[in-house]
C-alpha cells in the first residue's frame, strides 16, 4: 500500500499572555479566552494544526528572584504563589475549554502550558498541551532540562507520565506523526534522535521568543528539521510595550519578548515569517510528500542510521519521589539459597588454604 502524505495548513500562533500589575501578576482566564478566540480564527482560515508559545497559559516566568532587600525576595514568593494558583491541571477546566474551541474548529491544538500537578502541591511543569480535533487530551510532554530564571518555578520532566515513555511521545494521527519541544530541548542530542527514531514529521518548537536567542531559536530547529527531514512550526510570544504590567516585579526581562515565529521545511527553509515585533497568526500549506525527497539525501532512519555503532537507550519506568520498599529489594536482588551455599563452599575452601599456609 502506498504510503499517504498529507497537505494541510498549518498556524503558529504569535500573541502574548495578559499580565497583570501586582499583586496579581497572571489572568489566566483572559489569557485562555484570548487562547481560544485566536484557534477560531485560525480554524475559520482553514488550518488544520494550531501552535502555541511555550508556556503562554498562563504566562512565560519573566521573572528572576531579586535579592536586594528581604521585602523583594518576599514579593518574589507571593509572585511564585499566583503562578502557582493561575497554572492550569491536565485535565481541568482550561482543558476543557481549549478542546471546546479545537473541537469547534475541527483542528489539533498544541499548547505550551504552566502545568500544576495535582498529584504534589506546589510542584509545577514547563509542558506542551496536545489537544486532538475532537475537543479531546491527547496528551502532554514536560520539559525534561529546564533553563535559567525557569528553574525557580519548574520541576524537570520524568520520561513516563501514565504509559511509559509518554512524556516524549510522538503521536500518530491522521495529519502525520506530530511530537514537539520547548526551548532549550532543541539542544538535546539524544532527544531529538528519540524523535527522529520515532519518526516524527511535523514539530511542534516552543520558544520563548527572547531577543537574546533571536537566532538560535531559529538555528536549533532549522537543524532539527534537516536532520529529522520534518516540519516544523515555531511558535514565540511577543509582549508589547504597552501589555507589560506598569507595577511588575522589577526583576524581569519583558522588554526581552519579540517572537520569531515561523514555519520550516524538511531542508531547514523558513518559508513563513520570521514574524517580530508584532502579534498574528502565520500560516503556511505544509506538504509532508517532501519528507521522503528529503530521505533521499539523508535518512537517519535509513541509509545514515548506524545504531550497531551508537545506540540510544532510554528509561521507561518513572522515577517516582517515593517508593515501596519493595522496589529497593528488586533493584538489588538478594542471592538465593543455592548460590549462598555456593559461596559458603569457596570460602571454606579459602580459610582452608588460609590454616595450610599458616601450618607451613
Amino acid at each position: 500500500m502506498v504510503r499517504d502524505y498529507p497537505k494541510y495548513k498549518v498556524a503558529a500562533v504569535q500573541a502574548g499572555p495578559v499580565y497583570l500589575d501586582r499583586p496579581g501578576y497572571f489572568d489566566v482566564n483572559a489569557t485562555l479566552a484570548k487562547a481560544c478566540t485566536a484557534i477560531e480564527e485560525a480554524g475559520k482560515n482553514g488550518a488544520r494544526l494550531v501552535v502555541f508559545p511555550e508556556t503562554f497559559l498562563p504566562g512565560y516566568p519573566h521573572f528572576s528572584m531579586g535579592l536586594q532587600t528581604m521585602a523583594e525576595a518576599g514579593e518574589f514568593f507571593h509572585l511564585w504563589k499566583q503562578y502557582l494558583l493561575n497554572s492550569p491541571v491536565v485535565p481541568g477546566p482550561e482543558t476543557e475549554k481549549i478542546g471546546a474551541a479545537a473541537k469547534k474548529a475541527g483542528c489539533y491544538v498544541v499548547i505550551g502550558i504552566n502545568e500544576r500537578d495535582p498529584e504534589y502541591d506546589g510542584r509545577m511543569y514547563n509542558s506542551i498541551l496536545f489537544m486532538g480535533p475532537h475537543g479531546e487530551v491527547m496528551g502532554t510532554h514536560r520539559k525534561l532540562n529546564i533553563t535559567i530564571n525557569e528553574l525557580f518555578f519548574h520541576t524537570r520532566g520524568d520520561v513516563t507520565r501514565v504509559k511509559p515513555c509518554d512524556n516524549i511521545r510522538v503521536y500518530d494521527e491522521p495529519l502525520g506523526k506530530l511530537s514537539g519541544l520547548i526551548c532549550g530541548e532543541h539542544f538535546q542530542p539524544l532527544l531529538k534522535q528519540h524523535l527522529i527514531v520515532e519518526g516524527e514529521q511535523i514539530h511542534a518548537a516552543l520558544w520563548p521568543g527572547l531577543a537574546m536567542i533571536k537566532t538560535v531559536m531559529l538555528v536549533m530547529t532549522q537543524a532539527l528539521c534537516v536532520s529529522a527531514r520534518c516540519w516544523a512550526v515555531l511558535a514565540a510570544p511577543y509582549v508589547a510595550k504597552e501589555a507589560v504590567p506598569k507595577d511588575t516585579y522589577p526583576n524581569n526581562h519583558f522588554h526581552q519578548s519579540i517572537g520569531g515565529s515561523c514555519v520550516i521545511d524538511p531542508f531547514g527553509n523558513i518559508v513563513a515569517g520570521p514574524l517580530y515585533e508584532a502579534e498574528g497568526i502565520l500560516y503556511h500549506d505544509v506538504d509532508l510528500g517532501l519528507i521522503p525527497i528529503g530521505k533521499a539525501e539523508s535518512n537517519l532512519v535509513g541509509i545514515y542510521d548506524r545504531r550497531d555503532v551508537l545506540a540510544l537507550a532510554r528509561r521507561e519506568q518513572p522515577f517516582r519521589p517515593v517508593v515501596p520498599m519493595e522496589w529497593v529489594r528488586e533493584a538489588a536482588p538478594q542471592p538465593n539459597d543455592e548460590q549462598i551455599a555456593a559461596l559458603n563452599k569457596r570460602l571454606a575452601k579459602l580459610e582452608s588454604k588460609e590454616d595450610d599456609a599458616a601450618g607451613n
